[in-house]
Protein backbone atom coordinates (compact mmCIF):
# COMPACT_ATOMS: atom_id res chain seq x y z
CA UNK A 1 0.00 0.00 0.00
CA UNK A 2 1.43 3.16 -1.04
CA UNK A 3 2.26 5.93 2.03
CA UNK A 4 -0.25 8.67 2.42
CA UNK A 5 2.59 11.02 4.11
CA UNK A 6 2.59 14.50 2.61
CA UNK A 7 5.99 15.14 0.40
CA UNK A 8 8.03 17.96 1.59
CA UNK A 9 6.88 20.46 -1.30
CA UNK A 10 3.00 19.62 -0.29
CA UNK A 11 4.20 20.13 3.55
CA UNK A 12 5.77 23.34 2.11
CA UNK A 13 2.52 24.19 -0.21
CA UNK A 14 0.42 23.72 3.15
CA UNK A 15 2.78 26.02 5.47
CA UNK A 16 2.57 28.66 2.68
CA UNK A 17 -0.99 28.95 2.94
CA UNK A 18 -1.14 29.08 6.35
CA UNK A 19 1.21 32.10 6.34
CA UNK A 20 -0.77 33.89 3.44
CA UNK A 21 -4.10 32.94 6.05
CA UNK A 22 -2.19 34.63 8.93
CA UNK A 23 -0.90 38.01 6.41
CA UNK A 24 -4.70 38.43 5.02
CA UNK A 25 -5.94 38.56 8.53
CA UNK A 26 -3.35 41.00 9.97
CA UNK A 27 -4.11 43.05 7.15
CA UNK A 28 -7.24 43.27 7.64
CA UNK A 29 -7.94 43.00 11.39
CA UNK A 30 -9.42 47.01 11.51
CA UNK A 31 -12.40 46.13 9.32
CA UNK A 32 -13.59 42.62 11.57
CA UNK A 33 -17.01 43.71 12.48
CA UNK A 34 -17.26 43.31 15.92
CA UNK A 35 -19.04 46.17 17.05
CA UNK A 36 -22.37 45.98 17.26
CA UNK A 37 -24.97 48.91 16.90
CA UNK A 38 -28.00 47.64 18.94
CA UNK A 39 -30.79 49.20 16.49
CA UNK A 40 -29.92 46.32 13.92
CA UNK A 41 -29.05 43.39 15.88
CA UNK A 42 -30.86 41.40 13.24
CA UNK A 43 -28.18 42.21 10.67
CA UNK A 44 -25.65 41.27 12.90
CA UNK A 45 -27.01 38.13 13.91
CA UNK A 46 -27.91 37.01 9.80
CA UNK A 47 -24.18 37.97 9.11
CA UNK A 48 -23.02 36.47 12.07
CA UNK A 49 -25.33 32.99 10.94
CA UNK A 50 -23.67 32.88 7.69
CA UNK A 51 -19.87 33.58 9.37
CA UNK A 52 -20.53 30.49 11.93
CA UNK A 53 -21.97 28.18 9.41
CA UNK A 54 -18.84 29.08 6.48
CA UNK A 55 -16.70 28.75 9.38
CA UNK A 56 -17.94 25.60 10.71
CA UNK A 57 -18.05 23.99 7.06
CA UNK A 58 -15.12 25.04 5.84
CA UNK A 59 -13.45 22.92 9.17
CA UNK A 60 -15.37 19.89 8.68
CA UNK A 61 -14.21 19.66 5.04
CA UNK A 62 -10.41 20.20 6.03
CA UNK A 63 -11.19 17.29 8.87
CA UNK A 64 -12.50 15.07 6.43
CA UNK A 65 -9.25 14.67 5.21
CA UNK A 66 -8.55 12.74 8.84
CA UNK A 67 -11.50 10.52 8.57
CA UNK A 68 -13.78 12.67 10.89
CA UNK A 69 -17.33 12.66 10.28
CA UNK A 70 -18.64 15.78 8.61
CA UNK A 71 -21.57 16.35 9.17
CA UNK A 72 -21.51 15.71 12.96
CA UNK A 73 -18.49 18.06 13.35
CA UNK A 74 -20.17 20.84 11.38
CA UNK A 75 -23.25 20.59 13.41
CA UNK A 76 -21.05 20.28 16.89
CA UNK A 77 -18.44 22.79 15.67
CA UNK A 78 -21.37 25.31 14.68
CA UNK A 79 -22.83 25.24 18.69
CA UNK A 80 -19.37 25.22 20.12
CA UNK A 81 -18.31 28.34 17.84
CA UNK A 82 -21.17 30.66 18.68
CA UNK A 83 -20.60 29.65 21.96
CA UNK A 84 -16.89 30.77 22.08
CA UNK A 85 -17.67 33.85 20.23
CA UNK A 86 -20.22 35.17 22.88
CA UNK A 87 -18.50 33.94 25.91
CA UNK A 88 -14.90 35.15 25.23
CA UNK A 89 -14.19 36.73 21.69
CA UNK A 90 -17.45 39.32 21.84
CA UNK A 91 -16.37 40.10 25.57
CA UNK A 92 -12.28 40.83 25.07
CA UNK A 93 -13.20 42.82 22.03
CA UNK A 94 -15.41 44.76 23.29
CA UNK A 95 -13.78 45.90 26.60
CA UNK A 96 -10.99 47.01 24.37
CA UNK A 97 -8.01 45.51 27.22
CA UNK A 98 -6.77 43.03 24.65
CA UNK A 99 -6.15 43.82 21.11
CA UNK A 100 -7.67 42.59 18.53
CA UNK A 101 -4.99 40.35 16.97
CA UNK A 102 -4.52 39.22 19.88
CA UNK A 103 -8.13 38.08 20.82
CA UNK A 104 -8.47 36.77 17.15
CA UNK A 105 -5.07 34.27 17.99
CA UNK A 106 -6.36 33.46 20.91
CA UNK A 107 -9.94 32.31 19.44
CA UNK A 108 -7.77 30.04 16.79
CA UNK A 109 -5.62 28.57 19.49
CA UNK A 110 -8.89 27.90 21.77
CA UNK A 111 -11.15 26.80 18.30
CA UNK A 112 -7.65 24.32 17.35
CA UNK A 113 -7.60 22.53 20.96
CA UNK A 114 -11.62 22.11 20.71
CA UNK A 115 -10.77 20.25 17.43
CA UNK A 116 -7.84 18.58 19.28
CA UNK A 117 -10.23 17.42 21.66
CA UNK A 118 -13.41 16.51 19.82
CA UNK A 119 -11.11 14.04 17.24
CA UNK A 120 -10.86 11.93 20.69
CA UNK A 121 -14.25 11.02 20.69
CA UNK A 122 -15.04 8.09 18.70
CA UNK A 123 -18.51 9.76 17.72
CA UNK A 124 -16.96 12.18 15.47
CA UNK A 125 -14.59 9.16 13.92
CA UNK A 126 -15.47 8.08 10.35
CA UNK A 127 -14.77 5.58 8.12
CA UNK A 128 -10.98 6.04 7.75
CA UNK A 129 -10.26 8.02 11.27
CA UNK A 130 -6.49 8.76 11.87
CA UNK A 131 -5.24 10.39 14.70
CA UNK A 132 -5.87 14.57 14.39
CA UNK A 133 -2.55 16.33 14.93
CA UNK A 134 -2.79 19.53 16.53
CA UNK A 135 -1.11 21.30 13.00
CA UNK A 136 -4.18 20.04 11.10
CA UNK A 137 -6.49 21.09 13.49
CA UNK A 138 -4.75 24.91 13.82
CA UNK A 139 -5.02 24.54 10.46
CA UNK A 140 -8.53 24.00 10.32
CA UNK A 141 -9.03 26.36 12.64
CA UNK A 142 -6.84 29.38 10.94
CA UNK A 143 -8.73 28.42 7.96
CA UNK A 144 -12.51 29.07 9.08
CA UNK A 145 -11.41 31.82 10.84
CA UNK A 146 -10.29 33.15 7.63
CA UNK A 147 -13.42 32.67 6.17
CA UNK A 148 -15.76 33.60 8.66
CA UNK A 149 -13.62 36.98 8.89
CA UNK A 150 -14.04 37.70 5.48
CA UNK A 151 -17.90 36.73 5.25
CA UNK A 152 -18.01 39.15 8.30
CA UNK A 153 -16.43 41.92 6.08
CA UNK A 154 -18.28 41.24 2.86
CA UNK A 155 -21.79 41.86 5.19
CA UNK A 156 -20.61 44.50 7.39
CA UNK A 157 -22.88 47.16 5.96
CA UNK A 158 -22.56 50.46 7.01
CA UNK A 159 -26.09 50.06 9.07
CA UNK A 160 -25.03 48.32 11.83
CA UNK A 161 -21.46 48.52 12.12
CA UNK A 162 -19.89 51.69 14.24
CA UNK A 163 -16.34 52.98 12.94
Amino acid sequence: MPSTKPSPRQCLSTRGYVFFLLLASVQFCPGNPVSINPTSLIAFGIVAFAAFLVEAGIIALILLFSGLAPVRVMVVFFVINAAIFWLAFFPWVQTEKIPLLVSEALIVLIEAAVLKTLSGFEYFHGGEFERLPFSRALLASLAGNAASFFVGVVGAGSPWVQH
